[in-house]
Parts: structure tokens; sequence; C-alpha cells
């Protein structure tokens, strides 16, 4: 027979923590009767009992088993201690966050303050650099007139003591060549007064009285007449004094104290034409055009001068070395003997700094073949302008010379005439101006192109095989000496620019209206656009009617009957296309 396990039941009037399970009754008991070392492991066991139970019990169970209100209070508490710090922490972060909108929006403002300043400050100095500049430029002008004035004061009472020009009985006496039969002794006389004598004298008393340079600084120095027929001025002893007087002015000139505040040098260029130079006026001259003084050479013309040997191609190639700033050189129908002295000229010129515009014509004397010369002129770095006109320029059937120009950054202006360009060069050179556009001008009269080259050219300029076809096609370049003509209409029509202000735009428009003029004679507009636009054309009846009348605005100053050929045009495509409704507006 086992025992019966007594059930304990709690009294209501008992608190949880007075009251106790059987099993902890029972420990009680077996613990009571022994006060030694047994109590204690009792106590012990009892104890890992507890543990355990606590382990297993549900949370909340432990806390009414152990009686401890007070335990709770301390969680609700901590509890809610720490919801308030959460909650502070969370106002923190939220103040942060404003505080860093906040002073985001005042970093803007900053930055747009301070670029609202910087900008001012910037139109400050610009305003004060502009300033700055014109009190220098009034300071310069100031102690240039100054300077002007005691030179001139010097020099007033002064009298120019060379001997007066020799009258025409001097001429015949001397029998020179005049180069034209019709010329007599009294016209080389009145030529020979007008363009040198006088020109001498005139500028040789502003040099010495400071007024060259005063007022322009792109004054001029001339000799001779820059007329291509004009009659050359022989050398004679009795020219002599007046070269000696000018020298001698354009040196005191150069000397002179008229720079000003601004530490730079005066502009000026130099035109020699038509008039002979033996070896002791151009040693003279050398003397006078070297760099250091008062002004600068910028462009300095030989044009049609009878030099003695190599005495030609000294000068220019000492005043090439000599003046860095010099832009320009001209060397103009003065034929060189030697190759030597022809590749000598062209390394100066390639070697120069600052030129970027050289005329050459005539160059090369003889059978000689310039293609050399100008490879090497072109591939000088900025060159823009380069006349090499009648130089034997000969190919022989190389493309490295339309190469270069294809592909030129800078050319803005060639003239090849009267070389030995051929068809063959054609094809190469109408290749080249497909891609070139920076050519705006291109010379060719005088070459060896038959009908097939001019077509082949006219070709890149003018193509009307269809509008894309002419829309494609160069309208940046001018080709002249070539004659160039559109089929169909009267007279001609040149492929080119007929006016310096017309933009390519402008010449693109007049080319596709010209071809739409053209067609309209034929009635074979709305056939060759249903052709080109793959027979889906009622789409692009409004952008053809509002073309018309863009491309008709270029013809309206050089095409008489612009205005007729534009309504004729559109009443053709109208017909054509059945358009019943248009919106037509006013010119």
């Amino acid at each position: 027979q086992f025992p019966r396990k007594k059930i304990m039941t709690m009294d209501p009037t008992e608190s949880p923590s007075t009251q106790a399970s059987p099993a902890r009754n029972n420990e009680a008991n077996r613990r009571v009767p022994d006060q030694g070392g047994g109590a204690r492991m009792m106590s012990s066991s009892n104890d890992n009992e507890v543990i355990k139970r606590r382990r297993l019990d549900p949370p909340g169970v432990t806390a009414i088993a152990d009686g401890a209100p007070d335990s709770q209070d301390d969680d609700v508490s901590r509890l809610e201690q720490r919801m308030e710090s959460i909650e502070a922490r969370f106002q923190r972060e939220i103040l942060k966050v404003k505080r860093s909108a906040d002073m985001e929006l005042l970093a803007k403002n900053i930055i747009k303050t301070l670029h609202a300043i910087e900008f001012q400050l910037s139109s400050l100095q610009d305003e004060t650099d502009r300033l700055k500049a014109k009190v220098s430029q009034l300071d310069e002008e100031n102690r240039r007139l100054e300077a002007a004035f005691k030179l001139h004061a010097e020099n007033s009472d002064r009298k120019i003591h060379v001997p007066d020009p020799p009258p025409a009985s001097f001429w015949a006496v001397q029998d020179y060549d005049y180069g034209d039969d019709l010329v007599t002794d009294n016209d080389y006389t009145r030529r020979i007064n007008e363009h040198f004598f006088q020109i001498v004298e005139s500028q040789s008393k502003r040099l010495r009285r400071g007024t060259f340079g005063l007022q322009n600084d792109n004054e001029e120095l001339y000799f001779g007449n820059p007329d291509e027929d004009a009659t050359l001025i022989r050398y004679d002893d009795a020219l002599l004094p007046h070269w000696v007087e000018f020298c001698i002015a354009m040196r005191k000139w150069q000397s002179s104290s008229i720079r000003g505040t601004i530490k730079r040098t005066h502009p000026f260029r130099v035109y020699i034409c038509n008039i002979e130079l033996p070896a002791k006026i151009l040693q003279k001259l050398r003397e006078c055009f070297m760099p250091g003084g008062l002004g600068h050479v910028e462009k300095f013309h030989l044009a049609r001068n009878e030099f003695q040997g190599s005495d030609g191609i000294e000068f220019a190639h000492e005043i090439i070395q000599t003046n860095k700033k010099l832009t320009e050189i001209c060397f103009e129908r003065n034929p060189v003997d030697r190759g030597q002295d022809c590749q000598r000229l062209i390394d100066a010129i390639q070697r120069h700094p600052n030129i970027s515009t050289c005329y050459l014509e005539g160059f090369c004397r003889g059978d000689r073949n310039g293609h050399d010369y100008l490879l090497n002129l072109l591939c000088k770095e900025g060159m823009r302008n380069v006349d090499f006109a009648n130089c034997g320029v000969n190919t022989n059937g190389q493309p490295a010379l339309f190469d270069i120009i294809m592909l030129h950054p800078s050319l803005v202006w060639l003239c090849l005439d009267e070389n030995k360009l051929n068809d063959e060069d054609a094809i190469y050179l109408a290749h080249a101006l497909q891609h070139n556009r920076t050519l705006e001008t291109l010379l060719l009269k005088g070459n060896e192109f038959t009908s097939l080259g001019e077509d082949v050219l006219k070709k890149v300029m003018y193509d009307d095989s269809s509008l894309n076809a002419v829309a494609d096609s160069n309208h940046v370049c001018i080709i002249e000496g070539m004659g160039f003509h559109l089929p169909g209409g009267s007279g001609y029509y040149y492929v080119r620019r007929t006016r310096k202000s017309y933009d390519p735009k402008q010449s693109r428009a007049r080319k596709i209206f010209h071809l739409l003029s053209q067609r309209n004679k034929q009635g074979t507009n709305a056939h060759h656009l249903e052709a080109e636009m793959g027979g889906d054309t009622l789409k692009v009846v409004p952008l053809a009617l509002a073309a018309i009348q863009v491309y008709k605005l270029p013809w309206n100053r050089g095409f008489r009957g612009a205005a007729g050929a534009k309504l004729s045009i559109m009443y053709e495509l109208v017909r054509s296309w059945n358009v019943t409704i248009l919106d037509i507006h006013k010119d």
C-alpha cells in the first residue's frame, strides 16, 4: 500500500509569499530535526530545486512565487526611464536634423551671396582693368604727343637738303627701257615723280616731325606703284639722296621717345613695288628696318622688283629672320634662279613663329617644279593664306598636296593659278574638298584641266543628282577661275557665294532653290521628291512647302524671278499632291 499524497489547499487569507508547495513543506519537515550538517545539505538541495523550478516556470510566476512587488515597480520604472531616454534621443536626433537642414540652407544662402559678391568683384575688376587700360592709353597718347611736339620743334626749321627731281630731259638722255613702247619720257617723269620722289619726301617729313604712327597703329610706308601693270622705276643715282634722307628719318623715328608708358612697339607695313633695288639701297633699308626701335614691321611686300643675283633673297631672308612679329611676307614676281635660294627663303618662312600669310607668285623661274616648296609652306603651323601662282607646281600623280589640303586646320585662301594641275589632280582635289571645311577661296585659273576635271570639281561644289547630294556639297569654298555654271536656264550661275556676306547656310539654300527651280521648268519636282523619299511623300508636304519659303530668301536680292519661281514650285507640288487647303503666309 502506497501512502496517499496529501492535497494542499491554499488559504485565501494567506499571501502567495507565505504559501508553499507540498514539496517545500516536506523539505522543511525533514530539515527541522537535524540542526547540524544534514540540515545544510537539505537546504542546498532545496535551493537547487527552487532554481530548477524558476527556470521551468513561465515568466511572472517566479516573481509571484517569490512575492516581490517592489521589483515589479522597479521594472516599470526602468522601462519608463528607458522610454524617456529613447524619446530624448529621438528629440535630439530631430533637433540635429533640423539644425543640419538650417545649416545647409544657410550654407546655400552664403554660397549664393559669395557668388554674387564674386561676380560683383569680377565686374569691378573688369571695370578697373578697362579704366586702367584707358588711363594708360591716354597717358601714352599724351606722352606721344609731347614727344612728337618736341620732335616737331626740333625739326620745324630744318629743311630737307635733297636735290629736286630731274626733269623729263634727264630721263630722255638716260635711255632706260620702260618696258612699254607707249610710255614716253614725260609719262615716265610724271610717274616717277608721283610714285617715288613725292612719296619719299612726304614720308620723310612725317618721320622727322613725329607724326608717323601718332594716330594710327597701322601705318604704311610705300614706294613705287602697286599696280600690276605699272611701269618699273629704274634705279639712278638721282634717287640715292632721297633714299638716304628717308633712311635717316626712319632711324631717327625708331630711336625717338614716342613710345609712351606701354612698353610695346608700333606696327607698320612696308610696300616696295615696281622699283629697282640695287645692293647699296638694300643695305640702307636693312639698317632702318632692324627691330629694337620704336616700331616693328608687321607686313613686308617686295613685288615686281629687279634684284642683282641673290640680293633680293638675302634681303628678304634677313627681314624675316630679324622681325619676329612679322605676320605677312610677299616676294611676288621676283623670280629666283637658284634652287638653293628658293629653299632658303621657304625654310625661313616655315621656321618663323608668326607668319601666316605669304605671296610667292612667280617664285620659281623656268622649268623648276614648286611642288615640294608648296608642301613645306602648307605644313607650317597656322598658315592661312598662300599665293603660289605660276610656280610650275606639278604633282606627277601624287596625292600628298591634296592630303594636306583635306586635313588642313587653318588654310583659308589658296591661289594655284597658272600651274600644271591636270584632271587626275582634280579628282584628288575634289576628294579633299569633300572633307575640308576651312578653305574659303581656291583659285585655279590657267591650269591643265579639261572638261572632265572641271565637271569633277563642279560636282563637289554642286551635285545636282538629288536634294541630299546638293545639301552634302561643299558650301564653304569658292572656286574661282573655272567658269562653273549650272545646266539649263539663262545666263551663268557661279557655284559659289556671290557675296562675301553670305555664309555657307545661305550658299546651301541658294543651290537647293536653284535645283528646285530647274526641276520646276520641266515639271519634275514631285516625281524627284517621290523617288528620293521612297514614295511616302504626304508626310513631307508641309516641310517641303516651308522649305521653299526658306530656300527662296537668299535669292531675293540676287535673282529677280525668285518670287515667281517660288509660287511656280509651290503650285506644281500642290497640284501633283492634290493638296486642297493651304495656309500660305505673306512674304
